[in-house]
């Protein structure tokens, strides 16, 4: 092999770890700093997602393999959404009086542990990245970002809060 081509396989690599780690930086950040509840935007993710499963539901090929995944994966998806969605804060903006919410670290560890449950899953079941389609890859994000904006919602209107 030419020292060449070891380097750039060893530059990728660290460019992609470097990436994932940007990756996960950015999403926990997120999840901390406070932001605005809007109708907007608790709705405008979920229904991109669930356009682009829609529109990929044609092209997965459903097995008994495939269709055991996506229910098992779907239960945990909303379980642990559900958990995760009990680390969020919601709360009245001292600037406007709508509701706000924010996150912490531990909300991002449950997000985490959905992917790492799904990934144990894909591999008890021998997938591999040839077989695995967009739709199997998208409905634990789409429950997950769907859980989390449902309790945002359900917890603004419960205490009284106007969004933004």
């Amino acid at each position: 092999m030419s020292p060449s081509l070891a380097s750039g396989t060893a530059s990728e690599t660290v460019f992609s770890i470097g990436l994932v780690a940007a990756v996960i930086a950015f999403m926990v950040y997120r999840q901390i700093r406070p932001r605005r509840l809007t109708i907007r935007n608790l709705v405008l993710l979920p229904l991109i997602l669930l356009v682009i499963i829609v529109r990929s539901w044609p092209l997965l090929r459903l097995t008994p393999r495939t269709t055991m995944e996506i229910v098992v994966g779907a239960g945990v998806s909303l379980t642990l959404g559900l958990l995760a969605a009990r680390q969020l804060r919601v709360y009245r903006s001292p600037d406007s009086g709508r509701a706000m919410a924010s996150g912490s670290w531990t909300y991002f560890l449950w997000w985490l542990g959905a992917f790492v449950a799904k990934a144990g899953l894909a591999v008890a079941l021998g997938e591999t990245a040839t077989t695995m389609n967009t739709v199997e890859v998208l409905i634990p994000v789409f429950l997950l970002v769907l859980t989390r904006n449902a309790y945002l919602y359900w917890r603004a209107s419960r205490l009284g809060l106007p969004l933004h």
